[in-house]
């Protein structure tokens, strides 16, 4: 059983003087939304299927010589070999070179219907490195989306992104200030969601993945251990984001 450091959100009183980041040529603004997420629990019963059925239907399962022999070694085959359990704020970790295949089942019809309709997978927006068993992986996530499949809040209810030192650990920490309405939008969605799972996506991938602790509003930082090349990557490409939906309210007569 393998856990990530837990991620928490927490409400920032003051900020310091902010690490210089390398000039760079900035990428088209982003798609940054907030949303809910299944617990594992929640979708426990619809995962033991989905292990099941792509088990039974692994067209690369060789054939045994009883059906003792294949209750064996069923756990090594379909989605539950190439899974990798045990993380609190993610479905499984899934070396990269198995993606492809990870993305084929849940696409099948069969499996795809085991599971609620709002929920949809998403990927890690980073490879993540597993130093004990030696291999680099994405982490799957079930996010739970609205029935208009629109975040409640979203890139216009940022006001400005700052990247920051993490006090506990050499990585970079990324503050997001929001507005005066994204501050009461965030505010309710995260006391609906206390103690729960919200996932962070930006252009369709999961960058955090925190624990709400508390309601909070007004400013709220993301640990998710960054690089400084990747906080200020996306700190500058939620911020040009921010910039054009400004331009473009101003313009409307």
């Amino acid at each position: 059983m393998k856990f990530l450091p837990l991620l928490i959100l927490v409400i920032l009183s003051s900020c310091g003087n902010e690490p210089a980041v390398p000039q760079k040529k900035v990428d088209a603004p982003v798609t940054l939304e907030l949303f809910e997420t299944y617990d594992i629990d929640d979708i426990r019963e619809e995962w033991l299927e989905a292990f099941k059925w792509t088990a039974e239907n692994d067209t690369e399962r060789p054939h045994f010589s009883s059906e003792k022999e294949w209750a064996e070694q069923i756990a090594f085959k379909g989605l539950r070999s190439v899974l990798i359990t045990g993380y609190s704020h993610a479905v499984a970790l899934v070396k990269t070179k198995d993606i492809p295949a990870v993305d084929s089942m849940l696409a099948i019809p069969e499996v795809a219907n085991l599971f609620p309709k709002d929920l949809q997978f998403m990927w890690s927006k980073y490879e993540k490195e597993d130093p004990l068993e030696n291999f680099k992986g994405y982490l799957l996530y079930a996010v739970k989306l609205p029935k208009d499949k629109k975040a409640v809040v979203n890139s216009h209810d940022v006001s400005e992104s700052v990247p920051a030192d993490n006090a506990e650990h050499p990585t970079m920490d990324l503050n997001l200030i929001m507005t005066k309405k994204g501050s009461q939008k965030l505010e309710a969605f995260t006391r609906k969601n206390e103690n729960r799972y919200i996932a962070v996506v930006i252009d369709g991938k999961v960058v955090s993945c925190p624990l709400v602790q508390e309601t909070i509003s007004g400013e709220m930082k993301l640990s998710q251990n960054f690089t400084m090349e990747q906080a200020g990557e996306v700190s500058d490409r939620i911020n040009a984001g921010r910039l054009k939906a400004t331009v473009s309210d101003t313009s409307k007569p």
